[in-house]
C-alpha cells in the first residue's frame, strides 16, 4: 500500500509541474527528478520505511571533494545524544534550514566548489504536501528558488 501511495505522489508532482520522474530498483525502490540543475532523489525500501531517505543536491556536487559536513539526528524518545556546545558547531548553509532537523534526521554536505547536497531520511511522505514542504523549503533557503510550483497547493 505504501508503495502504491508513494509512486502515485511523485508521479502527481512530476506532472504537474511538466518534470519526468525516472524510477528505478535498485536495493530498494528510487525516485530521480531533475530541473535546473538540482536534482532530487527519494530512496525507500517498502518493507523498510525508516530507512528512507530524500536527497536534494546539485548536479555539479562533488562527493569526493567534500569540504564541509552537518550532521543533526532527529530527538527520539528513550536515546540519549551527546551535547554538543552550540558553539563548537560551525554553520555553513542558512539557519532555516535547522527547522527540517524537528522532523528528520538532517546531513548537509558542502563541496569546495561550493554546491550543497541535503539528505534527510526518514523520509516517507504520506501527503503532497509532505514533499512540497521539505523540498521547497531546503531549495528556497539555498538557491533561492522553489523546485516544486506552489501552484498546486490550491
Amino acid at each position: 500500500m505504501e508503495l502504491r501511495r508513494i509512486d502515485n505522489l511523485w508521479k502527481f508532482l512530476g506532472i504537474k509541474n511538466n518534470m519526468t520522474v525516472n524510477n528505478f530498483i535498485r536495493n530498494g525502490i528510487n525516485y530521480r527528478l531533475v530541473k535546473d540543475g538540482l536534482e532530487i532523489f527519494h530512496h525507500f525500501n517498502p518493507k523498510v520505511l525508516q530507512k528512507s531517505s530524500l536527497q536534494i543536491q546539485e548536479i555539479n556536487f562533488q562527493e569526493d571533494m567534500n569540504s564541509q559536513h552537518y550532521n543533526a539526528q532527529k530527538h527520539r524518545f528513550g536515546t540519549k545524544f551527546k551535547s554538543v556546545s552550540p558553539a563548537s558547531i560551525l554553520i555553513f548553509f542558512p539557519k532555516d534550514l535547522l527547522a527540517l532537523k524537528s522532523k528528520f534526521d538532517l546531513n548537509i554536505q558542502k563541496d569546495r566548489s561550493g554546491h550543497f547536497r541535503v539528505e534527510i531520511s526518514p523520509f516517507s511522505p504520506k501527503t503532497v504536501y509532505d514533499i512540497l514542504n521539505a523540498v521547497n523549503l531546503t531549495t528556497n533557503c539555498l538557491w533561492k528558488k522553489n523546485f516544486f510550483s506552489e501552484g498546486i497547493r490550491n
